[in-house]
């Protein structure tokens, strides 16, 4: 794919247990397709609050995330996605389609050993110009004022999911030439399967049966190593 569809997103929700699809429900999607300068949030409408009745965010979404050839959010294997197929189970709408997700978080966690690896803990350590915006005194006002249907709430919280947004997408940047099981996105083999730069060959790489080309991108900021099989030797 030449130009692929990377979307990045971010789920705000709320409920009695706002962690479990059926205790809570979605306030909110902060997205932003790669490529473009600014984040986006849809945020559940005043009328669908009053019921608690996400279902309508929900459609609006899929639609959304169909059209994303890789997705990528923080914790997002683990909650994000399953928080949202559970509310499409719920309201019987159709599954999103099986498309590759990057969790950044569990990224984080196979490739290093910090202290946490919660988006702002990472935004911090690795002095990402995009860090994750500190809640201040929202925290537990604006879920709560939210569910009462103050809107001016949902609207201070829509920025907080913004600032997530960006700082996952820079975190992803960060961790993409560690992450080995990244699907190539782009189809030249002689080109970073990650970035597109050309790539300098370096040595190779052993198997028991087989050897590998080994080659690094050369552009400095991404390095990524790859490899190309070889006949076995």
């Amino acid at each position: 794919m030449a130009k692929p569809r990377i979307l990045f997103f971010d789920l705000e929700t709320a409920g009695v247990n706002a962690l479990k699809a059926d205790l809570g429900f979605i306030l909110m999607v902060g997205y932003k397709w790669a490529g473009q300068k600014d984040a986006h949030v849809l945020t559940i409408k005043k009328k669908h609050l009053k019921h608690f009745d996400d279902g309508p965010l929900c459609t609006q979404f899929s639609k959304m995330y169909a059209k994303a050839d890789l997705v990528v959010a923080h914790f997002g294997s683990v909650f994000d996605r399953r928080m949202f197929q559970g509310r499409l189970l719920i309201h019987q709408l159709p599954p999103i389609p099986p498309t590759i997700m990057r969790d950044t978080c569990m990224i984080t966690r196979s490739v290093a050993n910090f202290s946490s690896n919660r988006l702002k803990n990472l935004g911090d350590t690795l002095q990402l110009k995009n860090r994750k915006i500190d809640k201040g005194d929202g925290w537990p006002r604006w879920w709560f004022k939210a569910m009462q249907g103050d809107m001016k709430e949902l609207r201070a919280m829509a920025d907080y999911c913004k600032g997530d947004v960006l700082a996952l997408e820079e975190l992803y940047y960060r961790l993409r030439p560690f992450d080995q099981s990244h699907p190539r996105l782009h189809s030249d083999r002689t080109l970073c399967g990650s970035c597109g730069a050309a790539t300098i060959r370096q040595g190779y790489r052993h198997t028991k049966e087989r050897r590998y080309v080994r080659y690094q991108c050369a552009n400095a900021l991404c390095g990524k190593w790859g490899q190309k099989g070889l006949n076995a030797a």
